[in-house]
């Protein structure tokens, strides 16, 4: 299962606005190991369109290479 971790409104380089959501996988089955242990990460789009960190407030859309900076 998964969390939503975050949420940041980012500016993209056309100006518009766009919201990335964070997410981490958690293990219900095992509660303690998912605080111990934090399980895998992934960025979306808000309307689910794949995004990687590039580190401090800027990812990239996967599909285009379009570059969002936190806004």
């Amino acid at each position: 299962m998964e969390r939503e971790t975050s949420r940041t409104r980012c500016i993209g380089d056309d100006g518009s606005t766009l919201v990335v959501i964070e997410y981490q996988h958690i293990d219900h089955r095992r509660p303690m190991a998912a605080s111990a242990c934090p399980g895998a990460r992934r960025a979306t789009l808000a309307g689910g369109e794949p995004v990687r960190s590039l580190g401090d407030g800027v990812w990239e859309v996967i599909a285009t290479g379009e570059v969002l900076r936190r806004a």
